[in-house]
């Protein structure tokens, strides 16, 4: 018989109860990256907001996109 045929359910591992943090800690930290390399880009050329905003949004989808890889379970 294999595992997966078996009538039991299926008990799942034992998760932390911390991953929600995880999530919302890698979620900021690639906001604040995005936010940082937008504002030195930003600084070295002269336009420092526009890109600024646009290191914030590009580290926003970064960071989304880095906790959906790795919490796809969440």
């Amino acid at each position: 018989m294999k595992p997966g045929d078996s009538s039991e359910p299926t008990t799942q591992a034992d998760r932390s109860p911390a991953r929600g943090m995880v999530a919302g800690t890698l979620l900021l930290s690639g906001v604040v990256l995005g936010a940082l390399i937008g504002g030195v880009i930003g600084a070295l050329v002269g336009a420092f907001g526009p890109l600024l905003a646009v290191g914030l949004f590009l580290g926003f989808a970064g960071g989304t996109a880095a906790v959906i890889v790795r919490f796809r379970d969440l």
